[in-house]
């Protein structure tokens, strides 16, 4: 199971195409609990892209990918990150000894652009919920009632669109496991499904608006408003905080003292400017890692 992509791509070798991916780490940008819904095969990672299924491989400095669908080069670009301007990204960030530390550990680390209702609805379900329990509802959920789609041979299934989970039944939700979230998950889909809250036009939408207008939409609160412009809407401004990100900031710049989660937004925007939000995905990884060990607090 685990070589299947590869086969696929030794048969298929006229459809296996490449995009440089200079100072990019496919497996920390997809495993570094920014994004759900991807599967690992081997050297392959499967997932959907603007509702094309794709797999994806590292190669040295370049992507290698084989898309069976609309998803060209400059998606695929687009979605991993790769057409920003990294060395400026992290040369604004790294304002402290301890960014730059933060900074050279995750090497590699890209903030992604995601489809937008995948994230919103991935980041619905992340309610109180464990990285792992996340992926697996995600899995579950599209498997149940997602599209049905294919590369290389091997069935990959789109989260389902907003009118789909409009139809359905709460309880067809709740019986992929998504407990207490499934009514904000159901509600949520059939606000966006009746164009009450419309996902497309938060993009060209100020940060602070774009904000409000998604904490219209049960589930969604702070934290989860902050990641979908983040990892959707490539909001520089959103600074998502979790139990990792309130513990390094308070750690790392007010000497442990307890914080608000205003009081973190409001140091994250003044402190890390328009690249906050890259600043946090760096921050999270490295406090995971251990980073924090070696500051007293």
């Amino acid at each position: 199971m685990s070589q299947f992509l590869d086969a696929a791509a030794r048969k298929k070798a006229q459809e296996i195409r490449s995009i440089r991916a200079p100072v990019f780490d496919l497996r920390l940008s997809m495993g570094c609990g920014q994004v759900f819904g991807w599967e690992w095969y081997g050297d392959w990672c499967i997932g959907v892209i603007g509702g094309s299924a794709v797999a994806l491989k590292q190669a040295g400095g370049e992507i290698q990918y084989i898309s069976e669908g609309g998803a060209g080069p400059a998606a695929i670009r687009a979605y991993l990150g790769l057409d920003k301007d990294y060395r400026r990204i992290t040369r604004s960030i790294s304002r402290d000894d301890f960014m730059k530390r933060a900074v050279r550990a995750g090497r590699g680390l890209r903030v992604l652009k995601q489809d937008p209702w995948p994230c919103l609805g991935s980041y619905i379900l992340s309610s109180n919920n464990r990285i792992e329990r996340i992926q697996s509802l995600v899995m579950e959920i599209s498997l149940r009632m997602g599209e049905a789609l294919s590369v290389g041979g091997r069935q990959v299934n789109a989260f389902p669109e907003p009118e789909v989970l409009a139809a359905c039944r709460e309880a067809d939700i709740r019986s992929c496991g998504a407990g207490f979230r499934s009514p904000y998950l159901n509600e949520s889909a059939r606000m966006i499904a009746a164009g009450e809250v419309d996902l497309d036009e938060l993009a060209d939408l100020p940060y602070d608006q774009a904000k409000e207008t998604l904490k219209r939409l049960p589930g969604v609160g702070e934290k989860v408003a902050d990641c979908v412009l983040l990892f959707a809407f490539s909001k520089g401004e959103a600074f998502p905080v979790d139990v990792w990100i309130k513990r390094a900031v308070e750690r790392v710049y007010f000497n442990s003292r307890d914080l608000k989660v205003r009081e973190i937004h409001e140091f994250a925007r003044s402190h890390f400017g328009k690249y906050a939000g890259y600043a946090q995905e760096y921050i999270y990884h490295y406090a995971r890692e251990g980073g924090l060990e070696q500051i007293a607090g």
